[in-house]
């Protein structure tokens, strides 16, 4: 079992750190462990507190970091136990459960600062992933390519979003509730029922239920590209259907693996590999169109703006 295998690791690891010096986000990443007496169901005190914290981090669901080792506890620690192929019950946290727990959030933040570092990268890095033309005329520097923040409605962004809601996850997003630990796409956390639309007009090609998606539509576009609609409570639109831009193409819920009501949003490029949502929606959904440049030699200025009505 993995856990059981970390032990040699962890072994290793405390070898090395009496002879040369670790890593000081390792070093404070893992806390001495409290003994099993301190992490066992009906416990409470401060090391419980330390872990629910963690686990919450994680993604885990525990209401409040209160440190009452109680059944939404046991729960977490069940389900982090299984996720790490160790099949038990979560009534109590030994040395290298506890030591994977911080460990796995160290793995986070460093995922998640490395993610900073991407989203603050030059504006010529991230620009060559865009179309030149639409780079330089609509996108500005600080927004190319660049996640929306998680907790933003929708509405806020600079670019069309196919349904009205609240991020609550970005691409390449690191945790362990994704396969391969990493996120595809953008969810947006909405009620059950709340209306999604086509942002860029396209033929959907599937319809159908697929796994881990549930309700899902795929449109696929005139270059090729394809988006994806997924864990819908109802598919309006059907295959075959041609849709424009603010045709309905189906209902938030919640089915396939999900542990809520959203969307999640997912790009492929032409050969059907996954892309980032916020580069494909930014050249082809932006809200503000270019400015067009007028053949008039009386004309002093280009025309203004036009901004899209709500």
């Amino acid at each position: 079992m993995r856990l059981q295998r970390r032990l040699v690791t962890l072994t290793i690891s405390g070898l090395l750190a009496s002879t040369i010096s670790i890593s000081p986000a390792y070093a404070d990443g893992v806390p001495n462990y409290p003994g099993s007496s301190a992490l066992q169901t009906g416990a409470e005190n401060s090391s419980v507190k330390r872990m629910q914290a963690a686990l919450i981090e994680l993604g885990y669901d525990i209401p409040v970091a209160n440190g009452k080792y109680g059944p939404a506890t046991t729960r977490a620690v069940s389900r982090f136990y299984a996720e790490n192929d160790d099949y038990v019950d979560g009534t109590s946290v030994g040395p290298i459960g506890w030591n994977e727990i911080f460990i796995a959030l160290e793995e986070q933040r460093a995922a998640n600062r490395s993610e900073k570092e991407y989203d603050e990268a030059t504006a010529e890095e991230v620009a060559a992933q865009l179309n030149p033309e639409q780079a330089a005329t609509l996108i500005p520097e600080g927004q190319r390519g660049k996640q929306p923040a998680r907790g933003t409605s929708s509405r806020k962004l600079p670019y069309k979003m196919p349904v009205i809601g609240e991020i609550s996850a970005v691409y390449n997003q690191k945790g362990r509730r994704w396969a391969g630990r990493r996120h595809d796409g953008i969810d947006i956390r909405a009620p059950r029922g709340t209306v999604i639309k086509a942002v860029v007009e396209g033929k959907v090609i599937f319809a159908g239920w697929k796994k881990a998606y549930g309700r899902l539509i795929i449109m696929e576009h005139s270059d090729g590209t394809t988006s994806w609609y997924a864990h819908m409570s109802k598919r309006i639109a059907k295959k075959g259907d041609y849709l424009q831009v603010g045709d309905k193409i189906g209902l938030v819920g919640a089915s396939g693996h999900t542990t809520g009501s959203h969307l999640h949003f997912e790009t492929h490029n032409a050969n059907d590999e996954k892309i980032n949502p916020v580069t494909w929606l930014q050249t082809r959904a932006w809200k503000i169109e270019p400015a067009k440049e007028t053949t008039d030699p009386a004309a002093q200025t280009p025309a203004e703006p036009v901004v899209e009505e709500k």
